[in-house]
């Protein structure tokens, strides 16, 4: 019972705890969307960084994180929390209308490799569309096919339209299940960094100069530096320090 009683009492302080961390993210948050809107961006930043410091992290708040760093020009940080605010709110028009405008800011003079049709579908798919949204529309239909199973049990029911129903409702959201850890495993995958400030990558046919805010693929850290890859598929090494993981 002792032993019960301090269990109960540690999950409580731990849920209060949890509790009090989120009201201050909240309070935290506010704060930072209201100096935005005084146009004091770099007070702002600095209560959003405070947020997530916290644990607590949105799209919103990437969102809104880019946009204050937009105003003050830097064009790296910008992108980083764009993308970042992309791989949890996806395509959401108002998202997309404003990475538009930080990318026509930035003076990329790489052309991207042609994407394979599989792979630009896949991207479609994990990028229009959130896992949490997978995640529920698969665990409502999971919920409906344990009803019906329940229903055929209690009332023994035989005719078919009720057994296509149970073991279609229940495939469907099992496939939907799966897509959503595999959408969130694609995203947490990803290894995806903008370039914070003008830099020089150099690579085996020379050194190349790479503006800020060019977004490249992280391979791996080595005694060079990051390697990195550019739009164009062309690797080379970059100092780590001008990377901004999203």
């Amino acid at each position: 019972m002792r032993r019960g009683a301090l269990l109960l009492v540690a999950i409580a302080y731990i849920g209060l705890a949890n509790a009090q961390q989120l009201e201050d993210a909240l309070r935290l948050f506010d704060e930072a969307n209201g100096l935005v809107e005084s146009g004091a961006y770099a007070e702002a930043i600095v209560q959003y960084h405070a947020v997530l410091e916290t644990g607590f992290a949105s799209g919103a708040l990437y969102h809104n994180l880019a946009s204050a760093y937009f105003r003050l020009d830097e064009i790296g940080e910008a992108v980083r929390y764009y993308e970042r605010s992309r791989r949890l709110l996806g395509n959401d028009p108002q998202l997309l209308h404003n990475i538009q405008i930080v990318e026509a800011h930035v003076q990329n003079p790489f052309s991207e490799l042609p994407t394979p049709f599989w792979q630009a579908w896949w991207y479609t798919l994990f990028s229009q569309y959130s896992a949490w949204r997978f995640l529920i529309a698969g665990m409502c239909l999971y919920l409906i096919a344990c009803l019906l199973y329940a229903h055929h049990i209690w009332l023994q029911t035989r005719s078919n339209w009720h057994r296509r129903a149970r073991v279609g409702t229940l495939g469907i959201g099992l496939l939907l299940l799966l897509i959503a850890v595999l959408v969130s495993g694609e995203r947490s995958s990803i290894q995806g960094a903008a370039i914070l400030e003008p830099t020089t990558l150099v690579s085996e046919t020379g050194s190349i100069d790479v503006p800020e805010g060019v977004k490249v693929s992280f391979i791996e850290e080595t005694e060079l530096g990051a390697e990195v890859s550019l739009p164009n598929g062309v690797r080379g090494y970059v100092d780590a320090s001008v990377l901004g993981f999203f």
